[in-house]
Parts: structure tokens; C-alpha cells; sequence
């Protein structure tokens, strides 16, 4: 039985920036407030971090910043966790040239996504991906996320892609919850890749124990970056793997708070206030979106009587 490279909690790294453009169009990486979110993750026992993801900022950094923080966050986690980085885009030659340079900072997974914006054919996608294997030699998680991209990797595409061993898993942000052609498509690339080196992994951060209960292997998670959520997932996925879904089905209702607080404004606005960081354009603050104040002082309130980790990015 061939053994998955992809288990566990992965946390989408939020990429914190310093205060240093009002404009907040060239500001700088908050590397020191980041060494301390790498910290508190490794110390709860993620098992993985994905920097420069969608969480991390990934439209909107610049080419030089999504490498120099893939490279800080591979050196400083060192071998405590495991990093796959976000290397996505919707031109094949662009994506192609980041996987080759992040290769030259470290051979070490990469999380690519479909063609967003000019959405190709079926073809097209599994061209793409196929491209990008044979282009860097590169290990790939696929990222399905129609709701961002409104395009789809279909499941035969998948299945035909897990063949390649370079392809490792996948991350489904979808509903595969409830019948239809996700939940279909999600079980029916479980069970044909089942036994093989390639894993299905949650990119919906409310349904990873029906996941683990499907005969999935993980999530990789925008609210793990939470360190009380990362522990309560963690426990999640430990009890669905032990056979135990009452009590992981139990522990994930316990995260019900911390994913509707993460997700209360389009994701990463609220963890920019959890750790007291700017956003790039277009991305605004919670308090600038509409009714912002209120929700502002209710995620204050939330993370002081629920997440007091992140107290000290507001000391």
C-alpha cells in the first residue's frame, strides 16, 4: 500500500505586512510577527504550512515577495513540519517559472490551481497540469476552487492526473457534503486512487470530518492559522482516523466559532485583524467593509475570550 505525503493539518499561512505604506501598496513583510505565527503552529503540531497561498496573499504580493517568503518560512520551520508552496496561476509559462524557482530554493511540494479568468476547457486544464509536471519535476497538489476561479477539475481529469506520480493530492474546496456532482465526484476519487500514493485532502474548512469519514487524509486550512483552531483540527482528524467519528463529528462542531469569525468577511480580511496586519489592495481592514465597527469589536471580543494566542499581536 503506497503511502500518502499528504496527511494531517496543513495551515494556508497568512503573510502578515508591516505598516509601512498607509496606501498599503508597497508595504514590507512582517517577518519577526511571522516567525512567531511559525512558532506557536509548529509548537500545537501542525503537520504542514502553505505559504503564498490564497490566505497568503498570493494576488497580490510581488513575484520577488512570494519567493522570499516561501524561502524565509522554508528556513525557519527548517525540518520541524512539512511546507508545500503556493505556486499557482492561470498562465501555464507563469506558474511553470515559479515551481522552477522555488525548486532552486528547496525541492519541496507545490499547491497550483486551476485557469482562473480565462477558465479553459477540460483539455486545457489537464494540459496545464501535465505541463507543469513535465516542466519542473515538481511534486504537485492540484487545488480545486470553483467558487475563486469558476473553473473545475473534473474527476475523471483527477484521476487521470493521480496517475502521474508527481501529482500527490488534492485539495477539493468544495461542497462534497451533500449529494450532487461534488460530493460524487469527491467520493469517486477517493475510492479510485484509494491505496495509492495520492491523497484527497479539505479545502472546506466545516466539512473535514465528513472527510476523514469519506476516506480523506487531511485539510490544508485558512483557520488553522488560529493556533485553538489548528489544535481542535488536529483532534478532528486523529479521532476520524481512529474510527471514532462521533467524537471527531463532536470536536468539529467545536470549530463552528473560529471558521465563521475566520470567515466573516471574504478570506484573509478577518485574520488580518486576528494578527493585527494590513492587506493589500484591494483587500481592505473589517472595520471598512460595511457594518465593519461592529464586526471589528466582535472579532476582538471573540479572539479575547476564544483564541487569547493572538493577543500579542495586539500588545
Amino acid at each position: 500500500m503506497a503511502q500518502t505525503k499528504l496527511s494531517g493539518v496543513y495551515t494556508a499561512l497568512f503573510t502578515p505586512l508591516n505598516s509601512d505604506c498607509p496606501k498599503r501598496l508597497y508595504n514590507s513583510i512582517d517577518y519577526e510577527k511571522a516567525k512567531r505565527m511559525i512558532d506557536d503552529q509548529i509548537s500545537r503540531g501542525v503537520n504542514g504550512l502553505v505559504p503564498v497561498g490564497t490566505t497568503g496573499q498570493s494576488a497580490t504580493v510581488t513575484p520577488q515577495q512570494h519567493l522570499d517568503f516561501i524561502k524565509f518560512v522554508v528556513d525557519y520551520a527548517g525540518d520541524r513540519c512539512q511546507i508545500i508552496a503556493g505556486a499557482g496561476s492561470n498562465c501555464t509559462r507563469e506558474s511553470v517559472e515559479m515551481i522552477n524557482n522555488v525548486q532552486k530554493i528547496k525541492e519541496i511540494p507545490v499547491l497550483c490551481v486551476t485557469g482562473y479568468y480565462n477558465n479553459p476547457t477540460q483539455f486545457g486544464v489537464q494540459m496545464h497540469f501535465d505541463t507543469l509536471a513535465s516542466e519542473t519535476g515538481a511534486e504537485i497538489v492540484l487545488y480545486n476552487v470553483p467558487g475563486r476561479t469558476n473553473s473545475y477539475i473534473h474527476a475523471n481529469t483527477v484521476i487521470e492526473l493521480a496517475q502521474n506520480k508527481q501529482f500527490i493530492g488534492i485539495k477539493q474546496a468544495v461542497d462534497f457534503t451533500i449529494g450532487g456532482s461534488f460530493r460524487e465526484d469527491t467520493l469517486r476519487i477517493i475510492k479510485e486512487t484509494k491505496g495509492s500514493h495520492f491523497a484527497v485532502v479539505s479545502g472546506e474548512d466545516d466539512s473535514v470530518a465528513q472527510l476523514i469519514k469519506d476516506g480523506g487524509t487531511g485539510v490544508i486550512s485558512a483557520t488553522a492559522n488560529i493556533p485553538e483552531a489548528l489544535s481542535l483540527f488536529l483532534d478532528v482528524i486523529a479521532e476520524g482516523k481512529a474510527g471514532n467519528y462521533s467524537n471527531s463529528f463532536d470536536l468539529q462542531e467545536k470549530l463552528v466559532p473560529y471558521i465563521r469569525a475566520c470567515f466573516s468577511r471574504k478570506n484573509p480580511i478577518p485574520l488580518g485583524t486576528f494578527l493585527n496586519s494590513p492587506m493589500y489592495q484591494p483587500l481592505c481592514s473589517v472595520a471598512e467593509t460595511e457594518d465593519g465597527d461592529l464586526l471589528h469589536e466582535d472579532l476582538m471580543e471573540f479572539m479575547r475570550a476564544s483564541a487569547p494566542s493572538l493577543l500579542k499581536y495586539h500588545q
